[in-house]
This record gives structure tokens, C-alpha cells and sequence, in this order.
């Protein structure tokens, strides 16, 4: 027999291997594809430019030069351009909030994400029992004795900021309306807490962690008030946030009391502070839209209410809310919203109610320095999600309000952003109104005031800044002397 080479027959390739690759071939096509269609359509289509939900503008695309290029920022601020305004940004947002919806853990009917959640050890209740000043009213909510006069008011109608808080407890028991739900499951995340109210509305609400300010703004007002002296007459008006009316009640272990710090503030002002308290006035309209849902800040309307009663403290005029021009915006989305990012919230968006003055104003803007910088409108356009931004457009300038209101009354408001919505209700009360935020303001404040001769200095504030982290900026700027 010939000898020859043995050749080896290769052995056929299994079916299902055969099968397998064919599915690996068409997996990376389609990877593939599904890939390339993506990267299409980031670079092919309209890219936004602002976020309403975020209520910001977004990256603009980086001017080309040699510098940028040479330094990195121009690749830099290209990734952030790219990164920044992905198309249909708003529906993946939502997606997102929908997914985030489903994650959590529950506990009693109340999902829980986000962080742990804390009972909050109450603070004890005031101990001093020194008169409020308000004005008093009668039932017909007329004026029957002069804040600025302690001695017209007499004995059988003062009364003390301790007993308040329990007549206002035991009205919010025995009224008819009550905007707390007796048990709520909610969603808890950044210190917020998400529920459905009975009205079937979505509420977000941020837990109040309590006062540990409070003798701060005590010590920093009443000093601040011996160095006025008589000429200026000081107020006082601290406003209650969301969460003193509409808290769950089995959420009430996790939040520290808002009035019961209010009224220990109130209790312990000295003798020329006037306090004007407006939680009592507020929970009287508690069925009412006073306090935005999605946003930690009041209603307009909610200002309303406020400013009215310091007004009334203060013996000046207060228009009739229904003088005022009024106007809607629908689809506002505050700050709550932004830090959840809660789709219940997104599909549930709030309606903003605002109101004009009727008589004549001018609004001149300066900054922190008293540096005037031009002169704007109070009332500012502004998207829908930046609603709260309708009145001076923020918080980091002066502004100086002139009205046609012949008196010679003038008022300085220190505040925080919860004044803001208060200003315009002022306007037909005084003559002329500087309002001075106590986070930005870089002068002498007690030198200030007298040179520009006002009569009246409110401070008004929300009390998470009174009790609060905005104390300190406050204290800093009270204390600054030429």
C-alpha cells in the first residue's frame, strides 16, 4: 500500500453553536445600530437650553479660541454642554422620578428613602410670660387700641405668647376644618416628606428640625432694637412654614414644633419690639390656598394674610385684597419638587396666584452696598417653574419702593425670601419701603436706617431662618459698624 499523509476530517460545527453565533452577529447589530441611532440623534436634535424643573439656564456651547483650546476649558466646556442638554432632558427626568417612585423601603404605609429618619426630642416649652404687643381687635377686625402705646391696652385682654399658643392648639382641635390628615402614607427624602392631601392634591412638606437658634435672633433683635432707640420703632413677624398646618399627625414625632419656637421668640423680645403674629392669623385660613405644594415658600395670598396683620400692628392703611390687580400662573414647580424630583408633585404642579398694587409705585435696584444699579419693575416675567421670582426677581439686592401714599411713613424690611411676596401688600401703606435681605447686606444697618429716616423696621422671616442657619447671617450683618 502507498504511503501517503493522514489528513484529519475537520468535524461539522454543531447546529446550536451555529445558532449562537448567528444570534451573537445579530446582537452586535443591533447594538450596534441602537448605538449609532443614540449618538444620532444627541447630535441631530434640538438641544434645550433652560430646565423648567431645575429653573435654570443651561450650558451654553464654549466659545472657540486659542486660549480656551490650548488651556482645556474649550473641551471642558463642551462635555458640559454635551452632558448638560440632552434632548427630551425633561421626559427622561420624569422617567427617572417614576423609577425612583417604586425604590424604598415601607414602614407602617410610609415609604422611606433617602436618609433615615429621626423623632425629634421636643424643646421645652417658654417658661417667661411677658406681654405680646399686638394690636387688638375686635370681631368687626377693628383697631381698639394703639400697638405703640403699652398702657391703652388693658389687663383683661393681654395675653401672653404661651397662653396664645394654647388657645391656637385648641382651635385647630375643635374648628371644623382641619387640613391634617389623620394618618398620611408618605414618601420622606431630603428632609421632605411627600403626601397625598385629602383634597387628593400632592403636598411635599419639609420636616422642621428645630430652634436651635432662637436665643440668637432673641439677643440679635432686642440689641439691635436699645441701638435704634425710640426713633425707629421695631417688628417683629415670624412666619410658620407648610409643615405647622398640614403635617400628617403620624409625622408629627419626626418634626419639632414651629409655633412653640415663634412664641418662645415672642415671649422673651423686650419691651420696644412689637410682635406681630400671624401663625394664628394664618391657621384661621389654613383651608385656604396659602402655602404653595411643591415649593417651601407661602402663597401670596398666605403673605397676605401676614402683612395685613403687621399693617394693622403698625397702624397704617391695608387695601382689601380685592383692590389688587390679580393674575394666574399655571405649572409652577418650587424648590420641593426640584430637591425630590417627586413625579406625583410633577403631574400635580401648583397654581401660582399673584397681586399688583392698585395705586402708583417706582422700584429702584441697588446692591448689597447701596450702589445703585438701575431701575426695574417689582413684578418680573418669569417661566412658570421660577414663579416665586415674580418679586424683584431674588434675594441679592436692595430695592428701594416709592408710592404715591402722602404720609411720610417709611419702612425697612429685613428679611428673608419669604418677605419678598410680602412687599406689595405694604405699598398702600407707606410712603416709601428699602427692603434689605439679612443674608446680603454689607453696611452699617442701625446708620442706614437713620440716615434715610425711617420710622418702621420689620423683620420678617420664615421661622426655619429665624430659629435657624440664616440667624448667623443675620447677627453678622446687624453687627457691622462704620
Amino acid at each position: 500500500m502507498a504511503k501517503g499523509k493522514h489528513l484529519k476530517e475537520t468535524p461539522s460545527v454543531p447546529e446550536n453553536k451555529k445558532q449562537k453565533r448567528k444570534f451573537n452577529i445579530i446582537n452586535i447589530c443591533v447594538t450596534a445600530t441602537l448605538f449609532i441611532a443614540a449618538a444620532v440623534s444627541l447630535t441631530v436634535f434640538e438641544r434645550p437650553t433652560s430646565s423648567a424643573s431645575e429653573k435654570r439656564e443651561l450650558a451654553e456651547f464654549p466659545e472657540f479660541n486659542a486660549e480656551n483650546l490650548f488651556s482645556g476649558k474649550f473641551t471642558d466646556g463642551v462635555s458640559k454642554w454635551y452632558n448638560d442638554t440632552v434632548p427630551w432632558r425633561e421626559g427622561f427626568k420624569d422617567i427617572s422620578a417614576k423609577i425612583n417612585k417604586c425604590m424604598g423601603v415601607s414602614l407602617g404605609g410610609v415609604t422611606v428613602y433617602g436618609g433615615p429618619v429621626n423623632v425629634i426630642t421636643t424643646t421645652s416649652a417658654p417658661t417667661s410670660e411677658p406681654d405680646i404687643k399686638p394690636t387688638v381687635t375686635d370681631n368687626a377686625d377693628n383697631v381698639v387700641s394703639d400697638p405703640l402705646e403699652e398702657n391703652t391696652v388693658s389687663e383683661e385682654v393681654t395675653v401672653s405668647a404661651t397662653e396664645a399658643v394654647t388657645e391656637a392648639v385648641t382651635e385647630s382641635v375643635t374648628a371644623p376644618y382641619d387640613p391634617r390628615n389623620e394618618v398620611a402614607p408618605g414618601i420622606q427624602t431630603n428632609g421632605q416628606i411627600i403626601f397625598q392631601q385629602q383634597d387628593g392634591h400632592y403636598r411635599a412638606v419639609s420636616l422642621y428640625g428645630g430652634g436651635f437658634n432662637r436665643d440668637k435672633f432673641i439677643s440679635t433683635v432686642n440689641g439691635f432694637a436699645e441701638r435704634l432707640g425710640e426713633e425707629i420703632q421695631t417688628y417683629v413677624m415670624i412666619a410658620p412654614c407648610s409643615g405647622e398646618y398640614y403635617l400628617p399627625r403620624n409625622w408629627e414625632e419626626y418634626s419639632a414644633s414651629q409655633s412653640e419656637d415663634i412664641y418662645y421668640i415672642a415671649d422673651n423680645l423686650s419691651d420696644n419690639v412689637i410682635n406681630v403674629d400671624c401663625t394664628s392669623v394664618l391657621r384661621e385660613h389654613a383651608d385656604e390656598y396659602i402655602y404653595t405644594r411643591s415649593d417651601h415658600h407661602w402663597q401670596p395670598l398666605g403673605a397676605y394674610y401676614a402683612a395685613d396683620a403687621f399693617c394693622k400692628a403698625a397702624g397704617v392703611d391695608s387695601p382689601a385684597l380685592d383692590t389688587y390687580e390679580k393674575r394666574v400662573v399655571e405649572g409652577f414647580l418650587g424648590y420641593l419638587y426640584q430637591n425630590t424630583q417627586d413625579a406625583n408633585l410633577l403631574n400635580d404642579p401648583d397654581t401660582f396666584t399673584y397681586y399688583i398694587p392698585a395705586n402708583d409705585f417706582k422700584c429702584y435696584y441697588y446692591d448689597t452696598a447701596y450702589n445703585f444699579d438701575n431701575r426695574y419693575p417689582f413684578f418680573l416675567q418669569m417661566d412658570p417653574a421660577s414663579s416665586y421670582q415674580i418679586f424683584m426677581g431674588g434675594d441679592q439686592k436692595i430695592v428701594r419702593v416709592e408710592t404715591d401714599v402722602k404720609n411720610g411713613r417709611k419702612l425697612a424690611v429685613f428679611k428673608d425670601s419669604y418677605g419678598n411676596a410680602e412687599i406689595p401688600f405694604y405699598m398702600g401703606g407707606y410712603e416709601e419701603i428699602y427692603v434689605l435681605d439679612i443674608r446680603y447686606f454689607d453696611l452699617d444697618a442701625e446708620t442706614f436706617l437713620k440716615e434715610n429716616g425711617i420710622d418702621d423696621v420689620l423683620f420678617t422671616m420664615c421661622v426655619f431662618s429665624a430659629a435657624g442657619v440664616n440667624c448667623d447671617a443675620m447677627e453678622e450683618t446687624l453687627a457691622k459698624r462704620q
